[in-house]
Parts: structure tokens; C-alpha cells; sequence
């Protein structure tokens, strides 16, 4: 998300793969569900799994088993309302640090904007409420996720569903505007200019359930 990769070249990059990053073959082709047309799968390149509090963002953090499993029927509305963290710590690193990431939340009847891969494999996804509320939901590539990861099942079913219906680009964002329920865990983010973030950058991370209606 961070990082650009090095050795991507191109615009345009377009993937059709089911919850992975696939490595590049000069002449492999998939094809975008959605679309009903060819894309290379061989433009693509290998993602770096992320960093910064990746064990919260993966749920593999020394906290987990704390999170409530009861889920929370909630809106985009009200999840930017909450407060954020004022500062993040070393500790923030490997531990839940406010009250919203100990909890399971679902919001139902939302619309997904647009979806998009990032450098660090997490296919991010817009959220936006019939007010005009944003936030970022984002589900993580499977292969960045400990096996200690409660949520490794969830996340990846939900990346599967969503890869295996639309292609996705690591350089531009594929817009939907499909109304969708989904579920994941509260996550602050660090602000780092994310189209379509919250205020207060409360994120589903990882994102563990989604449908279309």
C-alpha cells in the first residue's frame, strides 16, 4: 500500500485471479468475469505483504482472541462518527488499541463504490452510505495472512467472491456502484491519502463476509 513496486511496468494492469496475486507467465490470459473479455494475467506482478500493524490488519495479532465474535449490525455513518487513536505506538504494532477493533461489525444495504489491488496484495474496497458517508473496507491477500489468523477462512471466501466476479488493477480504481452486506473487523488506519477514507481512517480490516444484493 506503501510501497511501490519496483518492478511493475505498464498501466493498466489488470488481474482475474481468485484471492492471489498470480506470479507472471508471458502468456497466461484470464479472463474478467464481469466483462465477458480477455485480460493478461501475465501483467502482473508479485505483491509485497504489508508492515505496519499487519498482525491487527490480518487478525494474527497478540490481541485476537479478544475480539468479540457477537456481530454488530452498524452503519458507514456511524463507524465515522467513532474517535481515533490519538497517536500509534510500538505496542499498536501487535495489539488492538481502542474499543471499535475488538469488534465484529456488518453493515448491510451499502453501496461498493470501487475496488482496487494495493502493493501490499489488500484489494481495497469504497464504501459509501446514502448520506455520502465513506470508508475504506479491505480484504487482504490470502498468501500475507497467518496460518494464526482466526479470520484466514473469512478473508479468503471473501476475496475469492469478489476476484472471482470482477477484475481488479493494481494502477486504477474498477467502480461498481453495486449495494453490497459486509462484514469484517474495526481497524484504524495511519493517514496515508486513501481515496475514499473515513475521517477518523476506521477501515473493515480485514474484511471477513460480502455480498452482492
Amino acid at each position: 500500500m506503501r510501497h511501490r513496486i519496483a518492478a511493475l511496468t505498464g498501466a493498466g494492469v489488470m488481474i482475474a485471479a481468485l484471492g492471489a496475486v498470480a506470479p507472471a507467465a508471458a502468456s497466461a490470459q484470464a479472463v474478467g468475469p464481469s466483462l465477458g473479455r480477455t485480460v493478461p494475467a501475465a501483467a502482473q506482478a508479485a505483491a509485497t505483504c504489508g508492515s505496519w500493524r499487519w498482525p491487527v490488519k490480518t487478525g494474527s495479532d497478540a490481541t485476537r482472541y479478544q475480539v468479540s465474535r457477537t456481530t454488530r449490525f452498524t452503519s458507514v455513518n456511524y463507524l465515522d462518527s467513532l474517535t481515533r487513536p490519538g497517536s500509534f505506538g510500538s505496542y499498536a504494532q501487535n495489539h488492538r488499541i481502542r474499543w471499535p477493533e475488538f469488534r465484529t461489525w456488518q453493515i448491510n444495504d451499502t453501496t461498493l463504490v470501487a475496488i482496487k489491488l494495493e502493493d501490499d496484495g489488500d484489494l481495497h474496497l469504497r464504501l459509501r452510505s446514502s448520506t455520502g458517508k465513506t470508508m475504506i473496507g479491505e480484504i487482504p491477500r490470502p498468501g500475507c495472512v497467518s496460518s494464526s489468523s482466526l479470520w484466514k477462512t473469512g478473508i479468503t471466501a471473501a476475496r475469492n467472491y469478489v476476484t472471482g466476479r470482477y477484475w481488479v488493477s493494481l494502477d486504477r480504481w474498477h467502480y461498481l456502484y453495486k449495494k453490497i452486506d459486509i462484514k469484517g473487523l474495526g481497524f484504524f488506519d495511519e493517514e496515508h491519502g486513501v481515496t475514499g477514507a473515513a475521517p477518523n481512517k476506521i477501515e473493515l480490516h480485514p474484511v471477513t463476509y460480502i455480498r452482492f444484493r
